[in-house]
């Protein structure tokens, strides 16, 4: 068979070694293309036979080779009727989708109008993916984002200030709940549950009155600033952390400090966890598609390697709920 792989979304630690392991499996028997820039890449034609020598000086990278973009192919239905003529054209038999609901709510779409069979991979940062319970890069972009809560904690303490640390999430706080859990955080702000910003500034108070610093964790997702949208219809995030900063500081009457980790936690290089669970993710869409079992993706359920239906996959987001939310509430409800 002819098998393309691509990679869409935001980048995440850990995205080269699912494609690079995922290539030297199936490169045994079949023709396996990379598909660059995502889904753009099959719009473009930008598909490039490829081994895994090609790919192993940079499996270990944070980041995607394969580059990855945020196109919608079927933003309209002349770019559907372009992504058929070319899956057509250039033979493909299967596409790998390695993304989020996003990408993979594509990659359904695509194999529900018969265009392509397809296999899906779950990666995000966000860990928002539905149906899996962990996804690719989301291990990492914790122990970045921890690395870095315990280095500003050492500058809180040392001028004694209270600081905010804004972590990225959109719609579900799995960053941020983790963050402030490993730092024992004073406060944390998720988007699944609604604070107000004058209880946060009374937290932070009442912890720097004690101990002369505080520390508070927020998820980028609490608030949005409107904007430009991508082809998906989300509004690009950020700044949250310097106003609840300025916030805080107007309340509390104290010096407050905001830091934005941002891309540097999305772009580090893989954990093991990451770099174990994408080298499983990897062998379980070789396994489907040796099986001849497509529209699935590969899922991570209470330790093991399973298959959900993409169908059932798209347009669900794996929030911050439960026993998780219960934690939660626990430390900061």
């Amino acid at each position: 068979m002819k098998i393309g792989v691509l990679t869409g979304g935001g980048d995440a630690p850990g995205l080269n070694i699912a494609v690079y392991t995922f290539v030297k499996l199936a490169e045994r028997k079949h023709e396996v293309y990379a598909i660059f820039h995502g889904w753009k890449g099959l719009l473009n034609k930008e598909v490039r036979r490829v081994t895994s020598a090609d790919l192993l000086d940079f499996a270990f990278a944070g980041g995607t080779y394969i580059r990855t973009s945020r196109t919608n192919p079927f933003k309209d239905e002349e770019r559907a009727a372009l992504l058929a003529k070319n899956v057509k054209e250039l033979g493909l038999d299967v596409v790998v989708a390695i993304g989020g609901d996003d990408t993979l709510g594509a990659a359904g779409e695509a194999q529900g109008r018969g265009i392509l069979n397809a296999l899906g991979i779950p990666k995000t940062i966000d860990n928002d993916v539905w149906g899996t319970d962990y996804t690719i890069g989301f291990d990492t972009a914790v122990n970045r984002a921890i690395e870095a809560t315990e280095n500003f904690k050492t500058t809180l303490i040392s001028h004694e200030r209270i600081g905010v640390v804004e972590v990225m999430g959109r719609e579900a706080g799995w960053i941020a709940l983790h963050t402030g859990l490993a730092t024992m955080a004073d406060m944390v702000l998720i988007p699944e549950k609604e604070v107000g910003w004058d209880v946060v500034a009374e937290r932070a108070k009442k912890a720097y009155e004690a101990r002369r610093w505080a520390l508070v964790v927020v998820s980028e997702g609490v608030k949005s600033y409107g904007g430009p949208v991508d082809e998906f219809g989300h509004v690009r995030l950020g700044g949250v952390g310097n106003e609840l900063a300025a916030y805080i500081e107007k309340k509390a009457g104290v010096e407050a400090r905001a830091v934005i980790p941002g891309h540097i936690i999305r772009g580090s290089p893989p954990t093991a966890f990451d770099r174990v669970l994408a080298v499983r993710y990897a062998e379980a869409a070789y396994e489907a598609l040796e099986a001849g079992k497509f529209g699935v993706m590969a899922a991570y359920r209470g330790g093991e390697i399973t298959y959900v239906p993409i169908t059932e996959v798209v347009g669900k987001n794996k929030l911050v709920s439960g026993e998780w939310l219960k934690l939660y509430e626990r430390f900061w409800g």
